[in-house]
């Protein structure tokens, strides 16, 4: 993309699950930066969680900022009301990204429709990531405000080029020789990923323990979850190795997955990352109420499905039962489910490197972002 000049940008992030929420918003700032010269302004509310993931920021301060690859970051503490409140008005945002329908904090809520800036400030809504077929027919569509002065429209994240796309990063292979040359040919189990929300885990410790050996390092993320994966596998009496993970920094975090034989992922960025790196994952996504994120599972299962034969069985199963939380107490189900999917992965390794080709040849969701900005929003700003 022609570097471009464009209007000063500024995020909202509400963090509601710590790290996948702004974790997005960190990744989205990033990728920015790579395709254009942007004044950027990341607002959020939890700053100790961006801590966790960007260690140059300190959780004190109303205001800092952080540099990444290709610039630097201006970070705002959105609860700090006097401050922000300020600092907005002398210098009015022009666009707005709402992640998550976050909404705004009271300070810019008062600035945008109280006070009332003689211009259009344009909000473009991001929301969160799903399969879901809807979201084809969401994404650039228009909604209504309290005012025609500040215009918002939704900017949909997705797996079709109908959408937005993912937001791609370089910490991945090519192509799967490339991913071969980055890992022990000797052990077909090397190095596992294993980052997931808090459950009784024994039933995939011992689908693990059925295939992995001794030579096989397990590699535990932070998280809520830590503790009962870790649990599970003293209780199981793991044949692996486990490595206790610290919180990383997002590239490291990027190219600690990169090297993986196999994962086990939640969320929302670690999934998205997780599709795109072409290493076969199995996904626990964030658990609902009614079980909804089976339809989230069984949407993203679908749009996986046409780069699979009849292994992909594996693929389904495993996902499903991964996401099932009705399950009775022994779970051999889960157990048995996991040990297919991990016992035929050879066979499914392509599934996931073409299903990672195909998101990738959707562009990158920033780079498509501010291309959608440069030809769609006209800045009125002074």
């Amino acid at each position: 993309m022609t570097e471009t000049k464009l209007p000063d940008i500024t995020i909202l992030a509400d963090v509601v699950d710590n790290y996948g929420d702004i974790g997005v918003a960190w990744r989205l700032c990033r990728n920015i930066l790579k395709s254009s010269s942007q004044n950027i302004r990341l607002v959020t509310n939890n700053l100790k969680a961006f801590h966790n993931i960007n260690n140059q920021i300190d959780s004190s301060l109303p205001f800092q900022e952080s540099k990444c690859e290709n610039g630097t970051i201006k970070v705002y503490d959105w609860t700090d009301y006097d401050f922000c409140y300020k600092t907005f008005t002398e210098n009015p945002p022009e666009v707005i990204l709402e992640m998550f329908q976050c909404g705004q904090p009271d300070w810019l809520e008062k600035i945008l429709f109280e006070d009332r800036v003689s211009y259009k400030v344009h909000i473009i809504m991001i929301d969160y990531l799903s399969a879901e077929p809807w979201i084809d027919d969401f994404h650039c569509l228009k909604s209504l405000t309290r005012t025609a002065l500040v215009p918002k429209v939704n900017f949909m994240p997705g797996f079709t080029k109908k959408t937005g796309g993912l937001l791609l990063n370089k910490n991945f292979p090519i192509d799967s020789k490339q991913h071969e040359k980055n890992h022990n040919n000797n052990c077909q189990f090397s190095q596992v990923l294993f980052f997931a929300y808090k459950r009784d885990w024994s039933p995939v410790i011992r689908a693990m323990n059925r295939i992995f050996t001794s030579e096989t390092t397990v590699k535990v993320a932070g998280g809520a979850g830590q503790d009962s994966i870790l649990n599970a596998c003293k209780n199981e009496n793991a044949v692996f190795k486990t490595e206790k993970l610290p919180f990383m920094n997002q590239n490291e975090w990027d190219q600690n997955m990169g090297a993986m034989d196999f994962m086990i992922i939640r969320g929302e960025d670690s999934m998205a990352q997780g599709c795109l790196s072409g290493i076969p994952f199995i996904w626990q996504a964030y658990p609902q109420q009614n079980d909804f994120q089976e339809v989230k599972v069984a949407a993203l299962l679908e749009r996986m499905k046409p780069h699979f034969g009849k292994e992909f069985i594996y693929v389904q199963n495993a996902w499903n039962e991964m996401n099932n939380y009705q399950s009775s107490a022994v779970n051999l189900e889960l157990e048995n489910a996991v040990y297919d999917f991990l016992a035929n992965i050879d066979s499914l390794k392509p599934g996931f490197q073409s299903f990672a080709l195909s998101l990738r040849s959707n562009g990158d969701f920033a780079e498509n972002l501010m291309t959608f900005i440069e030809k769609n929003i006209k800045i009125e700003k002074h």
